[in-house]
């Protein structure tokens, strides 16, 4: 397949799952003409087009959500990036910009990088899926996970969530395919965006550590003055602008904004931002808790279930069934075993902020904060040496119900307990049968394909472009 070819292929994704989106959205009336009720970065963009970093004296449009007041002025204590992205499109559009179809745009360009990410692994024989296997998990990311219901309202906490995103997935991409200045420069727009995210950088980190030779047989050789000026130079960029933004906002390249809020009493963190104490909260929420239901009595026939859990959201094993892969089987040998244990230590190194950070991603519907380790998660199951088969797509096909009826609850309101009448139901059965007729169909298509997978993955691909400094590993 060509370039062109490729980049075809890529908008034929793009332009299906961002059509999905929209629909999805006007089914249930998001309205998407507007800014959202927390359009934060749309507001700072507005400030930086009137001459000026804050929000103004009073909070005009602005809702107060995690608010900042310096000096009797309102400042955005998110980082600049996802704002420095929109900055054209507001300078062009004005009020005709919206961060909701924004998000649709960030959510859809996410599928992309995934399936593009899983090609390049077949490409370069780290697993052993077919290209329509790869869709089919591109797919499940989108639409089978929590990325569904962050997508389709905008608000600065799940724009900002999914821009990350995709700048992890950007990180991994570019760490396969060795172009290391794409890859520090995505490590270093991901401290510009949700900061603590960074620590996917040593996903390329190990890589480029094991191709200099380090823990292998082979000689190891030192890094030229091009490859050092790769990783220094976006890493210095990014860090430069975010202590410059912090000295203009809050008076201290140190200050990133949380210590002011603290300091304001908007949000009291009784242990901090980030404590030991947290941990088992968001351990419960991550991966113990399920739909609450409600019973009036010992008699009562239709309890109700609440799929907004009081607020702080199912596991992630509700909202993304496909998960339980990683329990009730094994992995099997993959194709290259060592690329396997960086991506369990890139998920490991994201995984442990989230354990620590107050609040557990308060409101919602899903487990939200871990969204940044859903990327090298779907790249951990495409390593399995098992093919995807009806077990996949049932797991799969549950997560995009679940994720159509959470993205229901948290965007139109409860579902009807008694999904026997009424508009809820209907909802319901409808989304049920679609997804059915989809599984049935992709089981139908997998069934056609019959991969060579006897002879095993091979050893991995060079990049035509690698240098003597960019040489892929081989796996052992």
């Amino acid at each position: 397949m060509t370039r062109l070819q490729r980049r075809l292929v890529d908008l034929g994704v793009f332009a299906v799952a961002l059509a999905l989106l929209a629909v999805l959205a006007g089914i249930l009336e998001i309205d998407a003409g507007k800014v959202s009720t927390s359009g934060h970065y749309v507001w700072q963009v507005q400030a930086w087009l009137d001459g000026r970093f804050d929000l103004g004296p009073s909070p005009g449009p602005w809702v107060v959500d995690d608010k900042i007041t310096v000096n009797g002025h309102y400042y955005l204590m998110y980082p600049p990036f996802p704002a420095m992205v929109m900055l054209p499109f507001v300078w062009l559009l004005g009020d005709g910009f919206s961060d909701v179809w924004f998000t649709w745009g960030v959510a859809a360009l996410n599928v992309v990088l995934v399936f593009r990410t899983l090609e390049l692994m077949r490409h370069r024989r780290i697993t052993r899926r077919t290209t329509l296997e790869n869709l089919v998990l591109a797919a499940v990311f989108g639409f089978g996970t929590i990325s569904l219901w962050l997508s389709l309202g905008g608000k600065v906490w799940f724009t900002g969530q999914l821009m990350s995103t995709a700048l992890i997935l950007l990180v991994l991409h570019s760490t396969v395919c060795r172009r290391w200045w794409a890859a520090w420069l995505g490590v270093g727009l991901i401290a510009l965006t949700r900061t603590t995210e960074m620590v996917v950088g040593v996903v390329p980190a190990l890589v480029y550590l094991r191709d200099l030779g380090v823990g292998r047989r082979s000689a190891v050789r030192w890094p030229t003055p091009r490859e050092v000026a790769a990783a220094v130079v976006p890493l210095a960029v990014c860090g430069a602008v975010l202590l410059a933004r912090n000295k203009l906002y809050f008076g201290s390249v140190t200050s990133t904004g949380y210590d002011i809020h603290s300091a304001n009493d908007v949000v009291v963190f009784p242990y901090g931002l980030m404590n030991w104490r947290y941990v088992w909260p968001n351990f419960v929420i991550d991966f113990l808790r399920f739909p609450d239901f409600h019973y009036t009595g010992v008699n009562d026939a239709h309890p109700v279930m609440s799929l907004r859990a009081d607020g702080m959201g199912t596991s992630i094993f509700f909202s993304t069934p496909l998960m339980l892969l990683f329990l009730v089987s094994s992995q099997g040998r993959a194709a290259d075993r060592w690329m396997r244990t960086v991506m369990w230590t890139g998920t490991a190194a994201l995984f442990v902020p989230v354990l620590l950070f107050q609040a557990a991603g308060y409101d919602q519907v899903g487990a939200r904060y871990l969204l940044p380790i859903y990327p090298t998660l779907f790249l951990l199951l495409a390593m399995r040496t098992d093919r995807i088969g009806p077990r996949w797509v049932v797991l799969g096909g549950l997560g995009v119900f679940s994720n159509i009826l959470l993205a229901k609850a948290f965007w139109a309101g409860p579902l009807n307990s008694q999904w026997v009448s009424g508009p809820s139901s209907r909802f319901a059965w409808a989304a049920a049968a679609i997804v059915m007729a989809v599984c049935v169909l992709t089981c139908w298509l997998l069934a056609r394909e019959t991969p060579n997978r006897s002879g095993g993955a091979g050893p991995a691909v060079p990049h035509p472009r690698s240098s003597a400094g960019d040489r892929p590993f081989a796996g052992n």
